[in-house]
């Protein structure tokens, strides 16, 4: 657990879960559900990790008691229930944040520093791609069960790869150069995943931001080859985020930066980048700096930790439901661009 945090309330409606949740915390309460949990009290914050469509009602009903909420990303799975958790959380005035978890990973952080001195310079383009060979499909011992437990690939429940995942890095993309996408089409089907699932397996989406700068982004359950990774080109240097890495690849003619006599290169084919390292000068210092390639913890524990800070300290989130509402209406309007196959426009938030 973290520090300043007591965990004494487990729900989930999965009776196997449960039973592994009171072995990780056996002095934990544990409910069968989240509305018992929040009925029974005694609690000051909540973590929501439901399926999306879940997510409005059970945040609600903790902003109502006066809860700290963190809820997973995306906040909602329409865009009226979107729109509806951001105008609540407003209401209430409590601390909500969503899980959003670029903005406290320190890496990214890092990058969007670096980004944002000029290292890139001009903005050509940006790509992203997320591939994991995976059916998204569970077993369960009922069909009532399966059917919860596959609520992903329910297109009554679930945008799909354009809506759980793809947002992520749109939100990233867009936090770090502070540009906006206005518009996104689309492509989507089933290459591989044959068992007559209603939403695709393999989506490729386009992003068009204000200046013209386009996204293009590649998600599929069909292939692993590569992970997940985000990549933003500049004119005089280029990024890639990969999760707990981060790089920077400078062009031959690009302006020398302040902190290159500290840095570590890496290789990759031709091509040779600097490791973006949070805290570099301060590891640096201490003679640290080459034991650092990439962070210790993932980028959820990150994200949580700031989460418990906020409260701790009475601070604002990282990620706010404000924040995170316009990656949330874009994921929902990039599966609406697929499943028409059109271009669709945006809703841009003041």
């Amino acid at each position: 657990l973290m520090e300043g945090v007591d965990l004494v309330s487990i729900a989930d409606v999965d009776k196997g879960r449960r039973k592994r949740g009171t072995k990780r915390a056996p002095e934990a309460q544990v409910y069968e559900s989240g509305a018992e949990l929040l009925a029974a009290g005694g609690i000051d914050a909540i973590v929501l990790a439901t399926p999306t469509d879940l997510h409005r009602e059970l945040a609600e009903a903790a902003l109502a008691l006066g809860l700290a909420v963190y809820c997973e990303a995306p906040l909602a799975h329409t865009a009226d229930e979107a729109n509806a958790l951001a105008d609540a959380v407003g209401a209430q005035k409590n601390l909500f944040a969503a899980g959003f978890t670029a903005r406290s990973n320190p890496l990214y952080i890092r990058s969007r520093n670096v980004y944002r001195s000029g290292a890139g310079k001009d903005l050509i383009s940006m790509r992203s791609h997320w591939r994991q060979r995976t059916s998204w499909r569970a077993m369960a011992p009922t069909a009532k069960r399966e059917t919860a437990l596959n609520w992903r690939l329910d297109p009554k429940r679930s945008n799909g790869l354009e809506g759980e995942i793809g947002c992520h890095h749109l939100h990233t993309l867009e936090w770090i150069t502070g540009k906006r996408a206005t518009h996104v089409s689309g492509w989507g089907d089933v290459r591989c995943w044959k068992d007559r699932r209603q939403l695709p397996d393999t989506v490729q989406l386009e992003y068009q931001f204000e200046d013209d700068v386009r996204l293009q982004q590649e998600l599929t359950l069909a292939s692993s080859l590569g992970g997940s990774e985000l990549q933003i080109l500049g004119s005089h240097g280029s990024f890639r985020l990969a999760g707990e890495f981060a790089w920077l690849f400078k062009e031959a003619d690009s302006a020398t930066l302040g902190w290159e006599v500290y840095a570590r290169r890496q290789r990759f084919h031709k091509d040779e980048g600097y490791v973006l390292v949070a805290n570099a000068t301060k590891l640096a210092n201490q003679g640290k700096l080459g034991d650092s390639l990439g962070l210790p913890n993932s980028e959820l524990f990150y994200s949580l930790q700031a989460f418990v800070n906020a409260v701790l300290e009475d601070t604002a989130p990282s990620c706010s439901a404000v924040d995170a509402l316009s990656a949330t209406l874009a994921g929902i309007a990039a599966r609406k661009a697929v499943e028409s196959n059109s271009v669709v426009e945006l809703q841009i938030e003041s």
